[in-house]
């Protein structure tokens, strides 16, 4: 299963790091950029089992689904499975760093299709899902920092 992840620092405490990411799951749009909707599904407070519903453009086609919250440790991982749309699992670790916080985002996914569309995937989509991520994790600490 291919998968991406990149670590950045961010000048805020751990618990706004986690609130930002998994208490306001629908500002991701936000923040990272083939994110076009976030919306909830279960109430507030999230906790194992709550469940969002997506629409993520990937590389202009748009994907719907939902995924569920599988772990949560209040202001230190939470780690969120998709149910549909996509097969993926996003794992977002907070680590303290002096007065801020080293968050660590992966992303594990896997798109249907035969050999030559996973071989395209490698040299496609993978690098567009790195750059995805790497440009939301600054946009995150833009608006943390701001």
């Amino acid at each position: 299963m291919p998968s991406v992840r990149k670590s950045i620092e961010i000048n805020a405490p751990p618990d706004a790091v986690f609130d930002m990411i998994a208490n306001q799951p629908e500002r991701m749009p936000e923040w990272w950029p083939p994110l076009e909707e976030q919306t909830r599904v279960t109430p507030p407070p999230t906790q194992v089992g709550s469940v969002s519903r997506y629409v993520y453009n990937m590389m202009g086609v748009k994907i719907k689904g939902e995924h569920e919250v599988i772990e949560l440790e209040p202001n230190a991982r939470l780690v969120v499975q998709t149910k549909s749309g996509l097969d993926s699992t996003f794992t977002y670790t907070m680590q303290p760093q002096g007065a801020g916080t080293l968050l660590t985002v992966e992303v594990e996914y896997n798109l249907p299709g035969s050999i030559l569309g996973k071989m395209l995937n490698k040299l496609a989509v993978e690098g567009k899902n790195e750059r995805d991520l790497e440009e939301g994790l600054n946009n995150l600490k833009r608006i943390l920092e701001g």
